[in-house]
């Protein structure tokens, strides 16, 4: 399940770097990472939790499946009521809470972290490069999961009784990108396509 701000509002502060390419930039990186988790092995649908038009589009077109953001009350709630919409559609299937940036992402990392939350008792996390915020939050029991995603969040998902997933075969995984030091990071790992295309026109590899 992944979660997405309407692009108007989506990384703002990758706009000194990306400049008028910004929404374009937060959409491709959203669908670069929706079309890794789709190529996951046992991965049996992407849902994208937003009330935005164009990407609601682009991630159908994708083969994801929109689930419209009814709280409307940001992330979590979004997270909290896209796990209930989870829970009813694949009764007994684990649940998987992904970032939306994570355009460096690679099947591979995905099938192996979410094999470790199938065999995990509860939730696994996986804190982003910083080792602060949360890229993933998943359980094998969809009732288990408590989102409490934002600044801060991978302290609070530990405190909850995460079990913090730590290798180095993680990489794009881990590489959310918030500002512009992150996606050039991002970029030194490889991202996908889209990403690729929408900062061609911008120089976000120097400063």
């Amino acid at each position: 399940m992944i979660p997405a701000k309407p692009l108007a509002t989506a990384k703002s502060r990758l706009a000194d770097a990306a400049g008028s390419r910004r929404a374009d930039l937060a959409l491709a990186m959203l669908l670069d990472t929706i079309e890794a988790t789709l190529g996951a092995e046992h991965v049996a649908a992407v849902l994208v939790v937003t009330e935005d038009d164009p990407i609601s589009a682009a991630a159908s077109q994708l083969g994801a499946i929109v689930v419209p953001d009814v709280p409307g009350e940001g992330l979590n709630a979004a997270f909290r009521y896209g796990i209930e919409v989870a829970a009813a559609r694949y009764p007994g299937a684990g649940v998987a809470l992904l970032a939306g940036d994570l355009p460096a992402l690679q099947a591979r990392e995905l099938e192996a972290a979410l094999a470790v939350a199938a065999s995990s008792p509860g939730m696994i996390v996986v804190a982003d490069h910083e080792g602060v915020g949360t890229t993933m939050l998943a359980s094998r029991a969809a009732a288990q999961l408590r989102p409490a995603f934002g600044v801060g969040s991978f302290a609070r998902h530990r405190a909850l009784g995460a079990i913090a997933l730590e290798t180095d075969d993680l990489k794009g995984l881990r590489s959310d990108v918030d500002n512009a030091d992150g996606l050039r990071a991002a970029i030194a790992l490889g991202v996908g396509l889209r990403t690729a295309a929408a900062i061609a026109d911008a120089d976000v590899t120097k400063g």
